[in-house]
């Protein structure tokens, strides 16, 4: 009887299957981080881009008279709140231009933030970047440029402008709380931040991106 020689894979071949394949997994999980946080991008600086249509629609609407009362915006107080869920309802009191009580750049800022951190009519934008924070979009509850809670990679913030931006050229022009005019701007924030950047800092390069509007 003849017998037959049965051959295996030797410990060089099965070594060198290993290394290609170690190899392979290596470039698919770089490539699938790099195609993840590109569609996070992605999806953060969308959400930007709507909140700033949506506002820029609204002040046109209120600014040049077409309407006093928005019909979107509802008046109530900025938040800052990031981490949990805040707005469960934006209430019924629409926001009301030159209105020293419902109109304003406090209860303007507060109305966006809601707006876009409520369920009603399904807009509510989280940060992809950050699941723990259930609304991306916030609005500082003073006129300044907020806390470094705030400044997490992908959150839209809604803030007075500042001096040196948005045209404002002298010390104690930024719009008070109370006011019911003024200029305000939206933040895309770039990257997570310990401290709060510098207005110099905030830029293209690090990130981030910056709308410019006025209340009238």
């Amino acid at each position: 009887m003849n017998k037959t020689l049965e051959k295996g894979f030797s410990l060089v071949e099965l070594l060198v299957v290993v290394a290609i394949i170690g190899v392979l997994a290596g470039v698919g999980i770089v490539g699938y981080q790099s195609y993840t946080e590109s569609a996070k991008e992605k999806v953060a600086e969308a959400n930007y881009n709507s909140v700033v249509r949506f506002i820029e629609t609204e002040l046109t609407l209120l600014n040049n008279g077409v309407q006093d009362k928005s019909g979107a915006l509802f008046a109530i107080n900025a938040v800052e709140t990031v981490t949990s869920s805040t707005y469960s309802s934006c209430g019924t009191t629409a926001f009301n231009r030159g209105n020293s009580t419902n109109g304003t750049i406090q209860k303007l800022k507060g109305a966006v933030a809601c707006h876009f951190g409520t369920q009603d009519g399904g807009l509510k934008f989280k940060n992809p970047f950050k699941s723990s924070q259930t609304n991306a979009v916030v609005g500082t509850d003073d006129n300044s440029v907020g806390p470094v809670a705030l400044y997490q990679k992908g959150t839209i913030i809604i803030r007075q402008s500042q001096n040196t931006e948005n045209g404002i050229t002298s010390a104690g022009q930024v719009a008070a709380e109370t006011a019911t005019a003024g200029k305000i701007t939206v933040t895309y924030v770039g990257k997570n931040e310990t401290a709060v950047p510098a207005l110099t800092a905030q830029s293209t390069a690090n990130g981030y991106k910056h709308k410019h509007l006025e209340l009238k």
